[in-house]
């Protein structure tokens, strides 16, 4: 795969992680409405954390297309929390899957590094 394909997969790739991570956090609102009053801030607090993680792989798609230094280590960045994080709460299929297209992900922008670091 030439370098611009394996860009533009790494763009697509965090076009997909953001809409599973739209949906979950969705579904979190969605449940927060079912939680004890106690408990609906917490639910509040991760769904927004979610929709910045949305908005995260977003701006890392957009940027990646733009071939700057910056938005590189940004996208690198945002991987790097969000395999981190993956590892802090209950694993499940979900933590698994994300996790997978992570390390896709960063693999993917370790092999197009040079056309980043030379610009």
């Amino acid at each position: 795969m030439t370098t611009p394909h394996r860009i533009r997969t790494a763009q697509l790739l965090f076009l997909l992680n953001a809409v599973i991570w739209l949906v979950i956090g969705i579904v979190s609102m969605g449940r927060a409405a079912t939680r004890h009053s106690e408990q609906i801030i917490t639910v509040w607090v991760i769904a927004i954390l979610m929709f910045g993680n949305v908005g995260a792989m977003v701006l890392s798609a957009w940027g990646l297309g733009k071939h700057r230094k910056l938005f590189y280590f940004f996208a690198l960045f945002v991987l790097a929390v969000n395999i981190l994080v993956t590892f802090t709460d209950q694993f499940g299929i979900i933590d698994f899957l994300t996790l997978v297209l992570d390390l896709i992900l960063f693999g993917l922008l370790i092999t197009v590094r040079q056309e980043y670091l030379n610009h």
